[in-house]
């Protein structure tokens, strides 16, 4: 065969390989999926109240990626958690900081093994209906390698994969029951490849594993908030509890009180609050803090318009109420 026309050909065939793996290696996948669109109840004063505990990762056998990237704890994982359930819009989730402040109170890690017995305890003190246990059950890297040669070029490639998978349990905080259990996984990949032509080598590789581990978490978490909202009948079904924070009296109009506490901190349209009277404070000797208050109910009025940070409510019984008399919740 003619040495010149072999060597046109093969040049032919280089071209046309790097131009088709250039093409491949463009079309990376490491942006996450679109979240699930779960749509928002009517009422924001009917959402239920979810708290999330940091998600547990005792079950792996090398939780080196884990630790890593998420700083030596799950917590990276509930933020993505808690993120999603926020954007959903269905929930009103409590805020990192009241979680931890509760936490610290009562000597407990804001990570680790959480039984439902205590994953109640600690969303009655919170005020929430749900608690939500996670864990991490597979977060891994796993690379593979191909190749083939022909006529002295060799095209080999390595594919990177992250795979994450998590589950959640749903605990009911008034009866310390799991209402709800959903599994979710994900999957990250990445494509590189290399074009060796007589011992001389050239292409693409990248080392994105951090990014591609984020992208399954998110997509092992969208799976999981498809799972709450097919099971949502079950979340929807435990009784709202009462708020754990008072409120006071900051406005007096005719029949109607407003308060100074509103659906951020659990008060809802319909629920009845107590009016009470400090007669006493007792103080801690030591510090000299206000360690406990003596009150007498004067009143009841009824929530019949609440928002974020205040409440509006009506008289019911009582009369004489004065700015600063403390506002209890009682049904």
């Amino acid at each position: 065969m003619n040495k010149s026309f072999l060597n046109q050909n093969l040049s032919f065939l280089l071209i046309g390989m790097v131009t088709t793996l250039t093409i491949e290696t463009s079309i990376i996948p490491v942006k996450a999926n679109t979240p699930p669109q779960i749509v928002a109840q009517a009422n924001n004063d009917e959402k239920i109240r979810i708290a999330v505990l940091d998600f547990d990762y005792s079950a792996l056998s090398n939780p080196q990626w884990l630790l890593n990237i998420f700083g030596g704890t799950a917590s990276g994982v509930s933020d993505i958690f808690v993120n999603r359930l926020v954007d959903s819009e269905k929930y009103r989730v409590i805020e990192r900081s009241r979680l931890n402040a509760v936490l610290a109170e009562q000597n407990l890690g804001t990570s680790g093994r959480v039984d439902p017995s205590t994953a109640a305890q600690i969303g009655r003190l919170l005020g929430v209906e749900v608690v939500l246990i996670g864990s991490v059950t597979q977060f891994d890297i796993q690379k593979q390698g191909s190749s083939f040669g022909l006529f002295g070029v060799s095209v080999g490639g390595q594919t990177t994969e992250a795979l994450v998978s998590l589950n959640v349990r749903a605990v009911n905080t008034t009866t310390g029951e799991i209402i709800m259990g959903a599994e979710g996984s994900g999957v990250g990949t990445q494509k590189d490849d290399q074009v060796y032509v007589l011992g001389m080598g050239g292409g693409t590789t990248t080392s994105n594993e951090g990014k591609l581990l984020s992208v399954a978490t998110q997509k092992a978490v969208d799976s999981i908030l498809s799972e709450m909202e097919k099971k949502n009948d079950r979340l929807a079904a435990v009784p709202k509890v009462l708020p754990t924070v008072k409120a006071v009296i900051a406005d007096i109009s005719g029949s109607n009180v407003v308060l100074n506490k509103g659906s951020g901190d659990g008060y809802r349209v319909g629920m009845k609050i107590s009016i009470e009277r400090v007669g006493k404070e007792i103080k801690d000797p030591e510090t000299g803090k206000v360690i406990r208050r003596l009150t007498t109910p004067i009143g009841m009025v009824e929530l019949h318009d609440v928002d974020q940070s205040s409440s509006v409510g009506k008289i019911l019984s009582g009369n004489g109420f004065t700015i600063g008399d403390i506002a209890s919740p009682v049904q």
